[in-house]
């Protein structure tokens, strides 16, 4: 299975490039008039999102802004000398001839991007957190409600068949009542290292009060840009960065919308050169009741950059355990186990409602597979379609601007825990 970070990182390369199965043929063999597509934000996950939105037709990349200019002279290499490019977004806002607009900024942006490009009748795809502080959520979600555009969080996992296959599984009692969620995340493999900006990271190629925006003014370091998840003034930690995808996909399966309370202990303890001000190891236990309130669980979930080894990514796979039984939950499949043998009889044909649903596995009497259909669209794709179907055709999308408030509030309550040393 390729993990979230693969995907993505084969996405900036040249996603464009990728190949489309027989099943997102049959959805690009569907007519779909034009959308005016803006990129704010050309990094690495920024490049990602946009080579798959413009993997789901009818859709079309018009301009694209970043506040560092070889990024703008790669957008017309890739997608073609067509572009208008910008180094202020509010250009791009401005321009009554974009329908929707990528935040991909670094987080202490998101909000207020968000909220002028709503009010400019702009469509927005916001990467996650889409906060940076708490008290950002009030002024997005009243933006969204005021604009009535779309607004999707891009935590793709939510749209992965998996995730559909175990809110069914959880409803239909299979594990019993959840009591405990647990996921990791960890480096790439490899051999720990400092990062170093790029030679052309110069103060004519950079824009760097643009950048800081309403963050604390810091003389010119290149490397607090190109390393921003590293800075409070700009990311949101581990916790933002990571552990929000989880959160996204335990609230979706479960319809929980908030933790009770969390608690997290981190530090630095190898990148103690001045590169960060944020953990490079963390872990958080959060306390959860159930919508009905029958009964909490707790999840556990730990991020660990200085372990090369374990190539663990918790977005992608995850553990749910129950009373009757654990569920151990990928983007492409579900693994079951239970105490006692499965009652699988009848599950199938619920299941078939789900679309992409491939079929069951038996491995013993108390252990089955659930898996997606071979060849079914990718979860970053099935997010983006969603979302530009919603702001086609109005209907709902899955990762709507309360939804992703919440997902990314717990995200933050769990930085805020660590940062002050306390439980939120």
């Amino acid at each position: 299975m390729m993990n979230r970070r693969t995907f993505i990182n084969n996405l900036a390369v040249g996603g464009t490039a990728l190949s489309l199965s027989p099943t997102m043929r049959s959805f690009a063999a569907q007519k779909q008039e034009n959308l005016r597509l803006a990129l704010i934000g050309k990094g690495g996950m920024g490049t990602a999102d946009c080579n798959t939105a413009l993997r789901v037709p009818g859709v079309a990349l018009v301009a694209v802004c970043d506040v560092y200019k070889p990024r703008l002279e790669d957008a017309k290499k890739q997608w073609g000398n067509h572009l208008k490019l910008e180094r202020d977004y509010r250009n791009i806002l401005n321009d009554p001839q974009i329908d929707a607009v990528i935040i991909a900024t670094p987080d202490h942006w998101h909000q207020k991007i968000a909220v002028e490009a709503l009010k400019k009748g702009k469509h927005v795809y916001c990467e996650k957190p889409i906060i940076h502080k708490r008290s950002e959520a009030k002024a997005l979600i009243k933006a969204q409600q005021e604009s009535g555009k779309v607004f999707q969080m891009g935590t793709q996992g939510v749209s992965a068949v998996g995730m559909q296959l175990a809110k069914a599984l959880l409803q239909e009692g299979v594990i019993g009542d959840l009591n405990f969620v647990d996921a990791r995340f960890s480096a790439s493999p490899g051999a720990l290292n400092s990062f170093h900006a790029p030679a052309e990271a110069t103060e004519a190629n950079l824009w760097w009060d643009q950048f800081l925006g309403e963050a604390p003014k810091k003389p010119f370091t290149p490397q607090r840009f190109f390393a921003w998840r590293n800075w409070s003034d700009y990311g949101t930690g581990l916790a933002g960065d990571l552990f929000v995808h989880v959160l996204a996909s335990i609230h979706y399966i479960t319809g929980c919308n908030k933790p009770l309370k969390v608690y997290s202990d981190g530090d630095i303890l190898y990148y103690k050169d001045g590169s960060r001000d944020t953990p490079d190891l963390i872990y958080s236990l959060f306390d959860y009741a159930m919508p009905q309130g029958a009964n909490h669980f707790k999840m556990s979930l730990g991020a660990n950059v200085l372990d090369g080894i374990s190539n663990s990514w918790g977005s992608t796979d995850f553990n749910m355990v129950g009373l009757k039984g654990a569920m151990r939950v990928n983007w492409d499949a579900v693994q079951v186990k239970t105490t006692a043998a499965t009652a699988v009889a009848g599950l199938e044909q619920k299941l078939q409602a789900i679309p992409g649903f491939g079929g069951i596995t038996k491995i013993s009497d108390n252990e089955y597979r659930f898996t997606a259909k071979a060849g079914y669209p990718d979860a970053h794709f099935l997010h983006f379609q969603n979302f530009f179907d919603a702001a086609r055709n109005g209907t709902k999308n899955i990762a709507p601007v309360e939804f992703g408030v919440n997902a990314s509030a717990a995200a933050l309550m769990s930085f805020e825990s660590q940062m002050k040393n306390q439980i939120i």
